[in-house]
Parts: C-alpha cells; sequence; structure tokens
C-alpha cells in the first residue's frame, strides 16, 4: 500500500534538528511517500524508499519504532499509520539508537507519546538537545527487557557495541521476527561512520544466531531471511582479511580510484553482484583500513566483545 492521499500540513516552526544556518530549510519539511504494509500478525512494516521500521497495532493504539529522519516524513509516516488504524492514535514510540536520521523528529509525528530508550541513546540524545528530537520518558538498562504494551509483546535487546549509542533490536519471539536499524542489511552497505563499531560489530551480530527468528527486518531497504543475515555477516567478517592486505599491498585508503580499482580486483570476483557494491565497496574497505591504521574507535571499541549467546 502506499500513503498517496492529503498530505500532512506543514507545521508553522519546522524543526531544525541541529542546523544552525538561519532561514527555511525546506528539505526538513519536503514530504515523503510511505509505503506500508502487513508483517506478521499485529506487525507492520513502513518504508520511503531507503529507510524502513515497524509499527505495532495495539487494541487501543499504535507502537511506533522511530520517526524517520525529517520533520516531514515523520509527518508522512504518522499519516501513513493513521490510514491503517484511523481511530488509534501513536501512543508509545521507541527509538532504535540516537541517530537523527533514524529517531530525529518526535516531536512531528507524536509529541504526547511515551518514549522508550536505551540509556545509552537517551544520554546522548538529552546531551545534543537537538530541535525535534525528544528524549525518552522511559529509559532502560543493561541487555535485554521485555514489554507488554497495550496486546503487543516484544523484547528489547542491547546487544553490544555495533553503531551509534545504544542500538538495540526488537524480537518478536512468537512471530519469530527481529527488527535492528543499522546493522545487517541486504546487499553492500556503508561502514563510513565513525561510530560504526567494527571490532564488535560481527561478533555482537552472531549472537542474534541464538535467538529463534526466520525473518530479519533491518532499517534500510527490505526484510530478510535468516540465512541471508549469516551471507551478509559473511562479507563484512572478511573485509578484515581484505582491509589489512590492501594496506600492505600499498593501497591509499584515501584514493579512490586506487580503492575502486582495488575492490573490483579482489572483491568484485566474489561480490560484485551484490546490492550497491559499486556504490559501497570502496567506502566499506576504506574504513576498515583506517580502522588499523588508526588502532579502532576509542576506549568502547578497542574492550573485548561478547560473544555469549543471547
Amino acid at each position: 500500500m502506499t500513503d498517496n492521499e492529503t498530505q500532512p500540513q506543514q507545521s508553522g516552526h519546522e524543526h531544525c534538528g541541529i542546523f544552525t544556518l538561519g532561514g527555511d530549510i525546506p528539505i526538513q519539511g519536503a514530504y515523503r511517500d510511505i509505503c506500508y504494509e502487513p508483517l506478521r500478525h499485529k506487525i507492520w512494516t513502513a518504508s520511503e524508499g531507503i529507510y524502513r521500521t515497524i509499527f505495532l497495532e495495539g487494541k487501543k493504539g499504535v507502537t511506533a519504532f522511530d520517526t524517520f529522519g525529517t520533520p516531514g516524513t515523520a509527518r508522512a509516516y504518522g499519516g501513513a499509520i493513521q490510514r491503517v488504524f484511523p481511530k488509534k492514535p501513536i501512543h508509545t514510540i521507541v527509538y532504535s539508537h540516537d541517530h537523527l536520521d533514524h529517531v530525529g523528529y518526535a516531536a512531528d509525528l507524536a509529541p504526547d507519546a511515551d518514549i522508550i530508550a536505551h540509556d545509552y541513546a537517551n544520554q546522548v540524545i538529552s546531551a545534543r538537545g537537538s530541535d525535534g528530537q525528544l528524549p525518552a520518558s522511559e529509559v532502560w538498562t543493561g541487555e535485554r527487557t521485555e514489554y507488554n504494551i497495550d496486546g503487543s509483546r516484544f523484547e528489547l535487546i542491547y546487544p553490544g557495541l555495533t553503531h551509534g549509542d545504544g542500538n538495540i533490536a526488537a524480537y518478536f519471539p512468537e512471530e519469530k521476527v527481529c527488527f535492528m536499524v543499522d546493522t545487517v542489511a541486504d546487499g553492500v552497505g556503508y561502514t563510513t561512520l565513525m561510530d560504526w563499531h567494527l571490532t564488535h560489530y560481527v561478533p555482537v551480530m552472531k549472537r542474534f544466531l541464538s535467538l529463534d527468528w526466520d525473518l530479519w527486518v533491518p532499517g534500510h531497504f527490505w526484510p530478510i531471511t535468516r540465512e541471508r543475515f549469516i551471507e551478509i555477516l559473511g562479507y563484512w567478517e572478511r573485509l578484515f582479511e581484505f582491509a589489512q592486505n590492501a594496506i600492505l599491498d600499498g593501497v591509499d585508503p584515501h584514493d579512490w580510484d586506487g580503492l575502486n580499482k582495488y575492490t573490483d580486483e579482489k572483491l568484485g570476483p566474489l561480490y560484485a553482484d551484490e546490492f550497491r557494491y559499486y556504490e559501497y565497496a570502496a567506502m566499506n574497505l576504506s574504513r576498515y583500513m583506517q580502522e588499523y591504521l588508526s588502532g579502532g574507535w576509542g576506549i568502547d571499541g578497542n574492550l573485548k566483545p561478547d560473544t555469549t549467546p543471547l
């Protein structure tokens, strides 16, 4: 289904995130068409083509995960939910992690909703004070907690360092579904952000294989199977070796022509058919090379990852 009916009206004051430029910022208010469809049981999924999230039907209202990354898209997301459940308000928002492009605009989605976030994410959000990103009203700590909100039962899991701060997964054991943002998604993604904790990423994500699920819903593009999840982790795991070899072969991590040539020669025979390979393979390699050249991401990134089953 597509939310292509009357567009929600722009507010008088457009929330600007952390922009400090004076005047209007039109991109913040731009409308995005939201596609939505039922997933399993009470779980629905929504996307504007690149970003993806889920929302849950409750007895009295809706639990929405994340907000999308602009005020306009947040309003479109809210409008899409209203098309499906016109008599059920959004009473709860669950934040996946701290980044504005996923959870930046609760003030535009549902300003009166209860907001749930892991303490690590909420500390960053509270300190940031971004215009439109509301701090959590309920904060949880530790590795795992269970919720039963308005008839929807799920677990929130903080598996360890992956991407951003306090990045969590939502696990629905009855539906055998996992939802997690900015980790495993189909094809060759990007790892250019410095708070992508590469040392921890693969070992921590493998912990999810101890849970009983067969559908993984990422924060980008489309849902994938458990088998595909394993294949994609294998790509990231092999990049550690490729990055070291690239350094030994004299490749400059800032020479994009050289990086593209090297990836086409070394990675291409194995992964050239992957989604977005030609856009991101060189970026992936550069980021992994810089991990070895710089020593990794600070104190947290150099601690030993937790690999115990969840």
